[in-house]
């Protein structure tokens, strides 16, 4: 399988990021006429056979990209569509030297002997792997760094990490802020900034409190009253309450947690983590535990009616900051 490439998952972002930029090249080197995309769900295989088996007419190269094959684990195979792969291995065992294709499965079964056979004797394989959000932290900021040379921007390590931390593990969503800080710091030339981030980007459900933990964060009761007062005119006490305080005090309560048991998985992104520690350590479990227990209790007044999250009201307002001054204070 001389000019047979493979190229697999089950990394879909980069996977399919790969395929765009060979086509894109492939487009720019022989032409519109000389790039096919087939597929073996949607094209016949005599037509595929006959496309990767027919040299191009005027010469040069024929590039195919033939997506879904090797196949994926389900649907299960049925007879006639093995005896029909099999007639189509054979005949990307005996490609004219014109014909180059691009084998593509997001998710192909390693079991098959389509899968083996290909893997053996491809040209070249690409395999794209998922990163892991826990080991591989540093891949993601490396890809992060690079991707933004891709769009002419330019990114620090630490403003790397911090853009992980704050948009999440999607490399699809990543890549679009990406596109969007780079066109925000196009004319001047500049380094993309956490500022940069946090006033253009869309923080990921995990991160979604951000404003209101990087207060938290101060350990400095003035900035985390005002960050409260703040994010509550803009999007209601009933937001921040679900989305900002509850979440970021839980959060501190599991960092002070490892703090005191590092050999336990806290499931807190090592930036996260960094950044809260040093808050954390000011206070002992019991007393953020106290603060939690508040929580709770102040939860259950929301829902009984006893303490109204209205924006018609100061009194939630009041109520948690009096209770935040109190505790950070001390």
């Amino acid at each position: 399988m001389k000019n047979v490439f493979l190229a697999i998952g089950p990394n879909t972002f980069l996977l399919k990021d790969f395929i765009s930029q060979t086509k894109k090249a492939s487009l720019i080197k022989y032409g519109e006429f000389a790039v096919q995309t087939l597929s073996v769900k949607e094209n016949s295989l005599s037509e595929i056979i006959t496309e990767i088996s027919t040299p191009p007419f005027f010469g040069g190269k024929k590039i195919i990209f033939l997506e879904e094959f090797p196949p994926s684990a389900h649907p299960k195979l049925s007879e006639t569509k093995k005896t029909e792969y099999t007639k189509l291995l054979e005949h990307l065992s005996h490609l004219p030297e014109e014909v180059i294709v691009f084998v593509i499965s997001i998710n192909p079964d390693k079991r098959t002997k389509f899968f083996k056979t290909i893997k053996n004797h491809a040209s070249k394989i690409y395999e794209y792997t998922l990163f892991d959000p826990k080991r591989d932290i540093s891949k993601f900021t490396q890809w992060i760094i690079e991707r933004s040379k891709k769009y002419g921007a330019f990114i620090d390590l630490k403003t790397a990490q911090f853009l992980h931390s704050f948009v999440g593990n999607d490399l699809e969503k990543l890549d679009k802020e990406l596109q969007k800080l780079a066109l925000l710091t196009a004319n001047t030339k500049e380094h993309i900034s956490k500022n940069n981030i946090i006033t253009l980007c869309a923080p990921n459900e995990e991160s979604a409190d951000f404003a209101f933990s990087n207060a938290l964060s101060s350990g400095n009761a003035q900035k985390i009253l005002t960050e409260i007062s703040t994010l509550s005119k803009e999007f209601g006490s009933a937001m921040i309450w679900n989305r900002d305080i509850i979440p970021s005090i839980r959060t501190l309560l599991k960092v002070r947690f490892s703090i005191d048991s590092p050999h336990e998985k806290s499931g807190i992104h090592p930036f996260v983590f960094k950044t809260l520690s040093k808050v954390a350590q000011k206070f002992t479990i019991e007393q953020l535990q106290n603060l939690h227990t508040f929580l709770l209790d102040t939860d259950k007044k929301t829902k009984n009616g006893t303490l109204s999250l209205s924006q018609e009201t100061a009194q939630f307002l009041l109520h948690i900051q009096k209770e935040f001054y109190t505790f950070f204070t001390q």
